[in-house]
């Protein structure tokens, strides 16, 4: 092996007549670092993406949602809530009435605003068990008394950010809200209207709810959309492993009677985007492995150029007693090392273009994109698994023109050469 490597070694440095050969070395090295640097970055940027969207949906939403079949919701919230809170893993309880509404905003000297909206009445102290409500508001304090219902005259009400920034709506400007009341009908529709002060801000990151979530007290809730008193919607659950929230999901229904309750959990709700999520990361890394695959054509190519120029070298080593197999080692280290080369290269390049990304960040609008920057996340398995596969489609392009260099014949080639 030390002959092979010395030989190896020997036949990788320039020479004056073989720099059309040192020149494809360096587009073959550069080639594969590309290929590795790029699929890291990616493959970082989809760990990103799958952890942000994770935290994004588990901080924003409960991460289990508790529903009755009854039509008026729940009833006798102090016992329901309680029987709850003793299932094992769960660590808040959150009632919680949901409805979608239009808002209308009308400022001096412009038109009328209308947006539709998600209107969440909720007990802000009790939220914040189960979602981290207080970081999301602002101006924070005057927010968590809004919604306390501590406020005097007007109710008040939390807008997304964005939604406020599309009704032009300020702090302390009055909003309308129109509900549908009663029973649907193509004949007739009823819709009750009731005015609110703008009492504070939400923001998530997630653009999709701060364009349409609004925030109100529970009370507020109840009697503007027609539930009873101390009655809910839903129920939202936070546990301390968001991992175990299917088997706790399924614990909840148990305890409050699987016929009468139905329990979701934020894995079931966003399963099939969690699964694209995943399919996607598989695919970027097979498209992405294209790169380093165009790249090791280059290395069969350099091999092939190599055993062509270094023919007569090749009969001098066998017809001395080389074997054949330390012919074909020489042009697998050869290959290797090139691989080896361009591996180590892309795999710094993708680490240093990962330390940029989260130290400095790129900016997305928030508009287009659910987040505002470009999440990243190494994984020390990508990294070993992106190495790997450019070792291994290096090692593969390196077979055939080793083999061939092995099979040459020593007489032949010092008699015609």
């Amino acid at each position: 092996m030390r002959f092979a490597a010395y030989i190896a070694s020997r036949y990788l440095r320039s020479r004056g007549k073989s720099r059309l050969l040192s020149r494809v070395t360096v587009i073959a090295i550069v080639g594969i670092t590309l290929g590795v640097t790029v699929l890291d970055l990616t493959l970082a940027i989809m760990n990103g993406l799958h952890d942000e969207l994770r935290s994004t949906f588990v901080d924003n939403m409960p991460m289990i949602t508790v529903l009755t079949s009854k039509p008026e919701g729940f009833r006798d919230l102090g016992d329901t809530m309680d029987r709850i809170g003793a299932v094992e893993g769960v660590t808040g309880v959150a009632p919680f009435v949901r409805q979608e509404v239009v808002i209308t905003s009308r400022t001096v000297g412009t038109q009328a605003q209308h947006r539709a909206a998600v209107v969440w009445g909720i007990e802000p102290d009790l939220q914040e068990t189960v979602t981290p409500l207080r970081r999301m508001l602002f101006p924070s304090e005057r927010s968590l008394t809004v919604l306390r219902g501590e406020g005097d005259g007007t109710p008040g009400v939390v807008l997304g950010a964005e939604l406020a920034a599309s009704l032009y709506a300020g702090l302390g400007d009055t909003i309308v809200l129109t509900a549908p009341k009663g029973e649907l009908s193509l004949d007739e529709l009823e819709a009750e209207s009731r005015r609110f002060v703008v009492g504070g801000f939400l923001e998530t990151g997630l653009y999709d709810f701060d364009a349409r979530f609004c925030y109100m007290p529970i009370d507020e809730a109840r009697s503007f959309f027609g539930y009873p008193k101390d009655g809910a919607l839903a129920v939202g659950v936070r546990v301390a492993d968001m991992m175990t929230a299917p088997a706790v999901a399924q614990e909840i229904e148990k305890t409050l009677g699987p016929y009468d309750h139905h329990c979701n959990d934020w894995i079931d709700l966003n399963q099939n985007l969690f699964q694209w999520v995943r399919l996607e990361k598989v695919m970027m890394f097979l498209l992405l492995g294209l790169v380093i695959l165009v790249a090791a054509f280059n290395i069969i190519g350099i091999l092939t150029m190599m055993v062509g120029e270094r023919r007569r070298e090749i009969g001098i080593l066998l017809a001395m007693g080389a074997r054949r197999r330390q012919i074909q080692a020489i042009f697998l280290l050869d290959g290797l090392a090139v691989g080896a080369g361009g591996t180590v290269l892309g795999s710094i390049l993708g680490w240093l273009g990962i330390l940029y990304l989260e130290k400095v960040g790129i900016k997305l609008p928030g508009d287009v994109y659910f987040v505002d920057h470009v999440p990243v996340i190494a994984q020390t398995l990508d990294f070993v698994m992106v190495a790997g596969a450019a070792l291994l489609i290096t090692l593969g392009a390196t077979l055939l023109p080793s083999i061939e260099a092995s099979r040459l014949r020593p007489m032949e080639i010092i008699r015609y050469t």
